[in-house]
C-alpha cells in the first residue's frame, strides 16, 4: 500500500524511507491511513493529540502492528 502511494520510479521501498522521501504528501498520508484502517480494522489516531507520529515507513508499520496487537489482546 505504501509503495503504491510512492512516487513512480522510486524503486524499492525500505523501512527507513521517510514518507516525504517517497513523495507521499499529507493528503496521501490521510488516504493511506484510511486504507490501512479498513484493511486491518483498526483506528489510527494520527492527529495533534495522538502519540503516533508517522515520519518513516517503519513508524507507520509499527503503529499499525501495535494497534492490531492491542485489538487482538482485547478480543
Amino acid at each position: 500500500m505504501i509503495a503504491d502511494k510512492a512516487n513512480p520510479g522510486h524503486g524499492e521501498v525500505r523501512m527507513t524511507d521517510s514518507l516525504t522521501e517517497l513523495g507521499i504528501d499529507s493528503l496521501e498520508v490521510v488516504e493511506l491511513t484510511f486504507l490501512l484502517e479498513e484493511k486491518f480494522d483498526v483506528e489510527i489516531p494520527f492527529n495533534a493529540n495522538s502519540d503516533i507520529e508517522a515520519k518513516t515507513v517503519a513508524d507507520l508499520v509499527s503503529a499499525v502492528e501495535g494497534l492490531v496487537a492491542a485489538k487482538a489482546a482485547r478480543a
